[in-house]
């Protein structure tokens, strides 16, 4: 889906020139969100600002912002990716371990 002509401009910290963001069909700025999907992990996009509300009836609107990834920034991407979430999985067990240890001592405790 296209946006309309008009475009609402913005400066981002980080970059030197104003970024033009499109108007969806709601009428307003689309918001630059970030796609974490296996095909384009990490690339930044347009979308509608109301997409997925269950208030708003969203207009869908959407336009890639980055260019296409190479093959090779997206393998490592995922991997990286994959390891975070292992680590992630990792600290929630130990987390896990040790509020189970400390309601052992607590109960020990008590009785």
């Amino acid at each position: 889906m296209e946006g309309d002509l008009r475009r609402a401009t913005t400066r981002m910290s980080g970059m030197d020139e104003p970024i033009a963001f499109p108007v969806c069909g709601c009428g307003f700025p689309a918001q630059l969100k970030i796609s974490w999907s296996n095909d384009n992990p990490g690339r930044r996009f347009f979308g509608c600002k109301n997409y997925g509300s269950l208030v708003h009836l969203s207009c869908r609107f959407f336009s890639w912002f980055d260019p296409p990834m190479t093959p090779r920034a997206r393998v490592i991407i995922l991997g990286l990716l994959k390891r975070l979430r292992a680590d992630e999985v990792q600290r929630r067990k130990e987390r896990v371990c040790w509020i189970f240890i400390l309601i052992l001592c607590v109960a020990l405790i008590l009785y």
